[in-house]
């Protein structure tokens, strides 16, 4: 049976993990988002969410998903290294690369769907659309083509899925390698 102190214990150390884990997922958020912002000049995505554009916000809201999908695992793992689990150092490291790994890999997977759902659009309507070159995924979401936006929302939230669970296996060889030379 458990203590009422062991009891509290857990709570405590479960909200801390929480707090933890928030604080790096909000970190990676925000320099994912970032570094997505710096390479999409042509959505000015503040002022298009600022306007109202649903179809904005779904993109956005796609990112945001995949970004934290991929860092999930990471910012748990690190939060059980800073509370001293049982495994402290092999949880950190583990933590650490698929947080370094994850957030990059997220944002050029992000991209390279982004591109590749472009791509299978393009050589779909080409020869039906007039205005052909006018057709951008930043000019479908500021015309507001929520279709547009559910579909990448969705290949974000498929490729990322791929990825974290890519990441959280190659982190385990690259520990041991870590620690071995410790």
């Amino acid at each position: 049976m458990v203590s009422s102190i062991g009891i509290v214990e857990n709570i405590i150390i479960a909200i801390l993990e929480i707090v933890v884990g928030v604080v790096f997922a909000l970190l990676s958020i925000t320099l994912s988002l970032n570094l997505l912002d710096r390479l999409n000049r042509e959505l000015d995505i503040v002022m298009e969410i600022k306007e109202g554009n649903l179809a904005t916000a779904v993109y956005v809201a796609g990112i945001l998903i995949a970004v934290a999908n991929v860092i999930g695992q990471a910012a748990a793992g690190i939060s059980r290294a800073v509370l001293g689990g049982q495994q402290g150092l092999i949880d950190l490291v583990a933590g650490l690369v698929q947080l370094f790994i994850g957030i990059p890999l997220a944002v050029v997977a992000i991209f390279i769907t982004q591109n590749t759902i472009y791509g299978f659009l393009v050589r779909k309507i080409q020869d039906r659309v007039k205005d052909f070159e006018a057709f951008t995924i930043a000019s479908e979401l500021k015309r507001r083509n929520i279709s547009v936006a559910v579909t990448l929302f969705g290949s974000f939230f498929a490729i990322s899925t791929v990825i974290s669970q890519a990441i959280s296996y190659l982190s385990v060889p690259i520990v041991q390698a870590f620690l071995g030379i410790l």
